[in-house]
């Protein structure tokens, strides 16, 4: 691992100890990012916002957890893996999830095709059961929370999760999910990577996009900031959101 990415000894245990304390995984909402906040170009999303270096990083971070999610819309638009391709032993196999409410997820997708007891659907109500069937007889397992505005529920996901004593969970999402998550304080840890580029524009998403907070006197804090240079010219900024629980 690159020196400026080591992992202090304190903190290896620190999914585990999250996990006894709160009985919940340790979530992490990670993301690539430009200089001006943006996550996505409105038209054309070929080419990367960070480097080789970064993202060979990014494979680090997904082998140090359990289970990794994402929203169909990175599905569709990407047709993602969403792997460890680290090469490095596992304790247990990374569950990749997918929230889709309307199980949209193709059966030719190579989150589809690469299923091996691996891959989870989080769906709604209205979604179809003949679609449903379709994929548990690929072998994807498909779970029904039903959420806020007729959407997958990502908070009953993280408490699946803790049930299943999965100690840790990276969020690698589009920005409605990414709200979603910060929103519904979800998260505990943020992982932001940052591109030496510019988008600009309104239509270009950031970060994070619902209503949002509609007051700066209700913005979500964010403590213990830790700045990781990726030389030459990017940077990972990690801290750790104030949350408050009423579940």
């Amino acid at each position: 691992m690159a020196a400026e990415f080591t992992v202090e000894a304190s903190k290896l245990n620190e999914p585990f100890l999250h996990f006894m304390r709160t009985g919940r995984p340790l979530v992490t909402l990670k993301a690539a990012i430009t200089l001006d906040g943006k996550i996505s170009a409105p038209d054309d999303n070929q080419g990367w916002i960070t480097s080789p270096r970064a993202r060979a990083h990014v494979q680090e971070l997904r082998h140090d957890h359990d289970a990794i999610l994402t929203g169909i819309g990175t599905v569709l638009a990407d047709d993602c893996l969403l792997t460890d391709r680290t090469l490095l032993a596992r304790s247990r196999p990374l569950l990749r999830i997918v929230m889709d409410s309307q199980l949209r997820l193709p059966l030719d997708s190579k989150m589809a095709r690469s299923s091996a007891g691996d891959l989870l659907v989080i769906t709604t109500s209205a979604s179809s059961a003949d679609r449903r069937k379709l994929l548990e007889d690929r072998g994807i397992e498909v779970l029904v929370f039903d959420g806020p505005g007729g959407r997958a529920d990502l908070h009953s996901a993280v408490e699946w999760l803790g049930r299943r004593r999965y100690l840790s969970l990276m969020i690698e999402a589009g920005s409605k999910i990414n709200w979603s998550a910060l929103e519904s304080s979800s998260v505990d840890r943020i992982f932001f990577y940052y591109g030496p580029k510019i988008l600009g524009g309104l239509e270009a998403l950031p970060l994070a996009g619902g209503i949002g907070r509609r007051r700066r006197a209700d913005a979500i804090d964010v403590h213990r900031i830790t700045i990781h240079p990726i030389p030459p010219d990017e940077f990972a900024v990690e801290g750790y959101v104030h949350v408050h629980r009423d579940h």
